[in-house]
């Protein structure tokens, strides 16, 4: 994996193994802000996948951080495949179905409510308020 984009105090890398992978994401964040003392801000985004490190070049040297980023996404890749549990779904989030049972209670919900879809009954709301 090489850097995107270069800057002082900044460094940008992509990989196409962190997208979806929020759990990865989180970990690769956690490893280089506690192994690094320089560090001042870890992005790292599971949609895009893209890694954002902002950091003290004085305190640390750009080498040394792009080969501890490759080092933790081989180490995050051999703990997706050993099944660790660290690598679960988050915490926070609901399970898909959860999700999907949620979406579909709503929509009975208001289907049984609203007597006619939103987009009929918006233009005619307007029209009621506008007096028209």
């Amino acid at each position: 994996m090489a850097p995107l984009s270069i800057l002082p105090g900044r460094i940008r890398f992509e990989s196409q193994y962190l997208i979806g992978k929020p759990h990865i994401c989180g970990y690769l964040k956690e490893s280089i802000v506690n192994y690094f003392g320089g560090v001042t801000e870890v992005t790292a985004n599971h949609k895009t996948g893209r890694i954002l490190v902002r950091f003290d070049e004085r305190q640390i040297d750009r080498q040394a951080l792009t080969q501890y980023i490759n080092q933790v996404m081989k180490e995050g890749a051999e703990r997706a495949a050993n099944n660790w549990q660290f690598l679960t779904e988050e915490k926070n989030s609901k399970p898909p179905v959860a999700r999907h049972a949620w979406h579909a209670l709503a929509d009975v919900i208001t289907h049984a409510i609203l007597p006619m879809p939103l987009n009929a009954l918006i233009p005619m709301a307007i029209k009621v308020a506008t007096g028209r």
